[in-house]
Order: C-alpha cells, then structure tokens, then sequence
C-alpha cells in the first residue's frame, strides 16, 4: 500500500504560481508554458497558459492561494467571476484549471462538475479544479518538478517573513462605496416629478418642497442629505486595511523596516477615514500610530515599529491603513518591500476591488456646463456617511 504523501505549501502566491508553471510544463510536456501578461494587467481569470504536446488549443490556469492557518475555501463567486473572465480570453481556451493550496472539499469539486457539464453541453471549455492534495499527489509523479521543489523546501532561508493582510491573505475583495451622480436639466427634471408626485407620501412631497426652495437660492439640487452642527464624516470610498508581518524563520528579525508601495489606481492614502466638523477643536497635528508613516505624496506606507526584534513565530499587526481606490472594479498589486539588519525580502499583495454605487440625480440649470460636457453629465464622488454627534 502506497503510503500517503504530503509537502509543505509554498510560502507565498507568487511562489504557489511558479510552481504551477513547472509542473503542467512537465505534465503536458510544454517548454513554451507561461505567466499570462505582466503584473496590473488583466490577466482574464488565466495566470499560465500553454498548449499541451499533440494539443492544438491552449490550456489555461488560474491560480489560487489560500492560507494554510485556516479553512479557506475558493467560494462559487470567486469560481464563477474567474470563469466569466476565461470566456474574453483570446484565442479561446480549450480546458480551464482552478489550482489552489486549499485543501479538497467535495462541495467546491461538485460546483466544478456541474460547471465542466454545463460547458461541455454548449461546446465551450472543459473547468477542472486541483486542491493541494492533488497537487501533492501530481508533484510526487513528476521526477522534475519533485527535485526542483523539494530543492527549494530544504534550503528554505533561516530568516523568512510572511507579508499579508491582516486574515493571513495575500489577496482580498473589498468593496468600497461611491456616489455616481446624474446632472439632470431642470424642465425635464421638473417633468419627471410631476409624473412621480402621485406616489409620493405627504413626508416626501414636504421634503421635495424644502429641496425646491433650496434650488431657487442656489441654483443645485443635490440629493446629499442634510447637515448638522456636531458631525463626524464617515468617508465609506475608502478602504481600511490591516498589514500583517509573521517571523516564519528560525532567526530574529532585528531593526526592520516594512514599505508599501501603493500604485496609481490608489489615489489617496490615509490614517482614517472620518473628520469631525462643527464646533469640534480639531488639533492642527494629530500622532495615531508611531509605528507607521503615510507618505501620501509618494503613495507609501512606512512601517518602522519601536519593538526593533520580531523573534521567530512572532508577529506585527499594523494599525489601520485606509486607501480610496479609483471607482471601477479591478485587480491592484500593492508591491512591499522588507529590510533588516541582515536580511531584506520583497513580494506583491492583491486586493480586488469591486465598488458599490448609490446612484442620484441632481437638478441643474438647462443652460449647465455639466449638460454641455459629456464627461460631466455623470460624476463619481466620495460616499460620506453623516453622523450626528450630538445625538
């Protein structure tokens, strides 16, 4: 009898994609397998893609790590939203793979199935998944891969760091909210009301009322709520965020400095995502956290802590970091890099976003630049959650 067989996961997901790549170029015998684009472009649901030996069709992969302190699990969504990506991917794909470090689970093979059947029926290509047991198992029936991989576990660094967020993820969904607002020229405005008066309730037609008078002062009609005097201002636009740094090695980690370099499609940075107005006194300097700087200028994140030694199987969790993303769904790679007194490591997170909108309209004049220019007629801004802080 065979007896069963394990391997350690790879420390990180770009370690977990190189991996890949070795071994279907081994399985389908494909010297010419690749990584799909570079890093920040849309990589279409496929991480590697290569065309098997005697195949005349690629072959796709998409690559999926999950943390091995939990029971993460690929979700339908996630498997769903990678397979609609697969179906733009040019020239068309012949068999799909999800491969990922999350342990087999017969509910997400089952989903699996019941795509590859739905598939097949309509002639497109076949979904197959492979959880980290069945990786395993494929490492250990391919001589190449086996020593390539078992080469790079056992000489496995003595300093080594895990660089997450705070779950222990290297990649997370979030979804921030925004505000897309519709200019509307006042006689077809009007119009509009007048059609929808009839169905409305005696507190609404009061409310329209006060609005109505509000624009015949100032000219704008924005549905935005109303002020008070003691407020704070929740901006909902922005993300929070935790950085979560683990000494995974047998070695400290001693004067260390952790950097984030957000890119271009994070377009402001900050230590919070409220301000105070009112008769508040708001300090003109404010220290949150001496363990982590904001470079809003350069799109950095400095993480320094006080504590100079992060013994091994220790941690770091920073304080909040919150990021207003641009308004449109995507995939960011936020590269990080580590030094330390004798030892430095760099990798990359992901966080996928995928904003909410609420959408209004406000009331202009007829003659309103926003109705002459096409790219103002519809504007995204900020979502900001009022509350009353006399209340």
């Amino acid at each position: 009898m065979k007896a069963s067989q394990s391997l350690p996961k790879p420390e990180n997901w770009q370690d977990f994609e190189s991996l890949c790549k070795k071994l279907w170029g081994e399985i389908w015998n494909c010297p010419e397998i690749k990584k799909n684009g570079r890093s920040g472009q849309n990589q279409l649901g496929i991480d590697i893609v290569g065309m098997p030996v005697g195949e005349n069709g690629y072959y796709g992969i998409q690559c999926k790590g999950k943390s091995e302190y939990n029971d993460n699990q690929l979700t339908k969504k996630e498997i769903v939203t990678e397979i609609e990506k697969a179906k733009r991917f040019e020239p068309k794909l012949k068999k799909m793979y999800f491969a990922t470090t999350a342990l087999k689970d017969s509910r997400v093979e089952a989903i699996i199935r019941k795509k590859n059947i739905e598939h097949l029926q309509i002639s497109l290509f076949e979904v197959h998944i492979y959880s980290w047991e069945d990786i395993v198992d494929l490492i250990f029936e391919n001589k190449s891969t086996y020593d390539y991989y078992l080469n790079s576990q056992t000489f496995k660094k003595r300093q080594s760091i895990i660089v997450s967020f705070e779950n222990g993820e290297s990649e997370i969904t979030r979804y921030p909210k925004f505000i897309k607002k519709s200019h509307i020229s006042a006689s077809k405005y009007d119009e509009m009301e007048r059609n929808a008066e009839r169905f409305l309730s005696p507190i609404l037609k009061n409310q329209l009322k006060w609005q109505e008078k509000m624009w015949k002062n100032y000219g704008v009609l924005d549905f935005g709520g109303f002020s008070t005097a003691n407020r704070t201002e929740l901006n909902r636009s922005f993300i929070e965020s935790k950085i979560l740094l683990v000494n995974d090695g047998t070695e400290p980690l001693e004067h260390w400095k952790l950097t984030i370099h957000y890119p271009e499609e994070i377009v402001e940075l900050s230590d919070e995502n409220k301000e105070r107005k009112g008769n508040f006194i708001i300090p003109s300097y404010r220290t949150i956290n001496h363990d982590t700087y904001i470079d809003t200028e350069n799109h950095l994140v400095e993480i320094e802590p006080r504590k100079k030694i992060l013994v091994g199987d220790d941690s770091f969790r920073s304080k909040p970091i919150f990021v207003k993303p641009i308004a449109e769904e995507r995939t960011i790679e936020i590269p990080w890099k580590l030094v330390s007194k004798n030892f430095k490591e760099e990798g990359i997170l992901k966080m996928n976003i995928e904003p909410k909108f609420d959408y209004r309209r406000v009331k202009v004049a007829d003659d309103s630049p926003f109705l002459l220019d096409e790219r103002k007629r519809v504007v995204i801004e900020d979502f900001i959650e009022i509350i009353d802080d006399d209340n």
